[in-house]
């Protein structure tokens, strides 16, 4: 049976002063909340509020935010007891009016010229339709070192733009792996999909670009406006597939985003519903059982390993994840935790090297 890609969901223009608002989700983050909150003062398109949610920190995060609500009448703190990063998000989008919504983690810091930008893209049809969203890299930072490199990185040839819906479907996965801090939505497009996941093993930059991608057409700017920054708090640090911990998160979230893809569509699109692989048969989520099982000590499980070499998705997957894969064949395992750090974290070596294959 054959099933048809979901129709995007039909955008007028944008009115000619859109209303923008910028979502910031925080938790325990009051020190690096005022550098944030400045430069999202200080754009060159002013944002006509900045909503910002206070999810339950233990810090002075509080006192920051209402120190800055009570001298700037664009800023709306909201505090809220501990829900987790995509119930935060959930408060932050609810809470948020304008047109277009921005969003961002109060540990990051966006260019000035951030919302200018992403409003010129959100205006500029792509194959005769309006996207409903944009995204756009960002430049990792430090305390350290100012500059770590762009993530994430997008072969030239594979630049997620447009409408991906069918590619999504083909793949059981989402092509956009921007972070929080680089997506921004149009309210048509937030009230179609709905309040996220909010359990707390789920990610709501994964949600939202899935179901973004499967609704309409994404606008891509290729330039990093947003400084993205590395610490010991933050959910990238060492990188997303450097311990066991972070490799049973992400097939936690794999398990439970599923279900809600298919229960979106069936809500909105149900002839549309793909035929998607089952979930243990797709090889991002065999990579992950595989990562899980040898690094708890139960060794190499080469028959799941060859099934993940031998998948025509990662015969076409660039060279730097096909490199990692077969690493897995090769090296031993602290080795191999070792190369899984260099690869998916962030080091002034890796920024230097990223730099001379010109994916700075």
């Amino acid at each position: 049976m054959s099933h048809p890609a979901p129709e995007p969901l039909p955008l007028g223009e944008l009115p000619p002063q859109a209303r923008v608002s910028i979502a910031i989700t925080c938790y325990n983050y009051g020190r690096f909340l005022p550098e944030c909150l400045d430069a999202c003062l200080s754009q060159t398109v002013p944002a006509d509020e900045i909503v910002v949610i206070d999810d339950g920190s233990t810090d002075d995060s509080w006192t920051v935010a209402e120190t800055y609500m009570a001298r700037f009448p664009r800023i709306k703190a909201i505090r809220c007891v501990n829900a987790g990063m995509s119930g935060a998000a959930n408060a932050a989008i609810a809470a948020c009016t304008g047109d277009v919504v921005l969003m961002i983690d109060a540990d990051d810091v966006p260019l000035a010229e951030r919302v200018e930008k992403v409003l010129k893209a959100l205006r500029e049809p792509i194959d005769g339709r309006l996207p409903g969203w944009a995204h756009h890299p960002l430049k990792r930072f430090s305390l350290e070192q100012q500059d770590l490199g762009s993530i994430p990185y997008y072969p030239p040839e594979a630049t997620p733009h447009g409408y991906l819906a069918n590619q999504v479907r083909e793949v059981v996965q989402c092509p956009v792996f921007t972070p929080m801090s680089g997506l921004a939505f149009r309210r048509d497009l937030l009230e179609l999909i709905g309040p996220l996941d909010d359990d707390r093993t789920m990610a709501q930059d994964m949600q939202l670009s899935l179901a973004g991608s499967l609704f309409s057409p994404v606008a891509y700017i290729d330039e990093a406006l947003t400084r993205y920054r590395i610490h010991g708090e933050s959910d990238s640090a060492g990188g997303l597939m450097s311990s066991l911990p972070k490799v049973q998160l992400i097939r936690r979230r794999y398990e439970r985003l599923e279900p809600w893809i298919r229960q979106l569509l069936n809500k909105y699109r149900p002839q549309a519903a793909p035929p998607w692989v089952p979930l243990q048969d797709q090889p991002s989520y065999q990579w992950l059982k595989f990562l899980e099982g040898w690094w708890s000590g139960s060794g190499r499980d080469l028959s799941l390993l060859t099934q993940v070499l031998r998948h025509p998705q990662t015969r076409a997957a660039p060279l730097q994840q096909r490199l990692y894969f077969y690493g897995a064949l090769c090296l031993p395992k602290p080795w191999f935790l070792s190369f899984s750090r260099m690869i998916y974290g962030s080091s002034p070596l890796k920024a230097f090297v990223r730099r001379c294959l010109g994916r700075a």
